[in-house]
């Protein structure tokens, strides 16, 4: 039986009730959505200043991961 378990005092919410707390958090993400965080108004879309050197990508990503990409055997992915 599906009510199996279940305590007898459990009250379920009506229709209405579960449509209102839908519309209440609904309203809650749209106010969230429509936020600026702060600093996030320019987006950088200038040419790129100067090409990385391998040098610097190594310090940047550390040496094992570096090597390991470099000498990676899979072929990449067409849609990446």
């Amino acid at each position: 039986m599906a009510n199996e378990g279940r305590p007898q005092d459990t009250e379920f919410m009506t229709r209405e009730e579960r449509e209102e707390v839908g519309r209440r958090i609904n309203a809650e993400f749209a106010k969230h959505e429509r936020t600026e965080a702060a600093g996030s108004g320019e987006i950088a879309n200038g040419p790129i200043v100067k090409r990385l050197s391998e040098e610097e990508i190594r310090r940047r990503v550390g040496d094992g991961n570096f090597d390991a990409a470099k000498n990676d055997g899979q072929t990449p992915s067409i849609n990446s």
